[in-house]
């Protein structure tokens, strides 16, 4: 179970594919050749930490006492105070800025929304993660191929969404009706 919903949001239900998120931070020429580790592991980590105390928050608190719907503004301040304070701390260590906000918050959300517990909080957390870092490599490979030539340059966002469709329907292939086991019997 924990390996099929690890893959699920992996591959089927990719953050950046199915969902978007990201996609305006990977399509930028440099955001990704810049950073270093340090930022990959702040934003772990805040992800992580966030997701947890939301989860717990929400359970524990918000649907005890039926205000379930305040979940986002709480999942919006926890993430706020935890990113403020990671991003504090690495400054002073390393005299870096590593901020980045919205790609974390909107994979906190989900792994909150979308969790049963909070083991599942965080393989949600790290597959969505782990889904944006598989992506970059495709897209700085498109990038690469396409920024060369001269006349595709002013199209490049619509090329890009082009090859994204073109990515989400290999990767949903396997996903079709007529691969059913209920189909196949005759």
């Amino acid at each position: 179970m924990i390996l099929s919903t690890f893959l699920y949001y992996i591959f089927f239900s990719s953050s950046v594919l199915m969902l978007g998120i990201g996609i305006d931070k990977i399509s930028e020429t440099s955001f990704f050749n810049n950073k270093s580790l340090i930022f990959f592991l702040k934003v772990l980590f805040t992800i992580f930490l966030s997701s947890v105390l939301s989860w717990v928050t929400t359970q524990y608190i918000l649907l005890p006492i039926k205000l379930q719907e305040l979940f986002p503004i709480t999942t919006f301040f926890i993430f706020a105070c935890i990113s403020a304070f990671v991003e504090s701390l690495v400054r002073i260590t390393t005299k870096k800025s590593t901020t980045e906000f919205v790609v974390s918050f909107l994979i906190v959300m989900l792994a909150v929304s979308e969790s049963s517990s909070i083991i599942f909080s965080i393989i949600i957390s790290a597959s969505c993660f782990i889904s944006i870092c598989f992506t970059i490599p495709f897209i700085n490979t498109f990038k690469k191929n396409i920024l060369v030539k001269e006349k595709y340059k002013k199209n490049y966002f619509t090329i890009l969404f082009l090859f994204l469709a073109v990515l989400i329907m290999i990767i949903s292939v396997f996903d079709v009706a007529w691969l059913s086991q209920e189909v196949l019997q005759w």
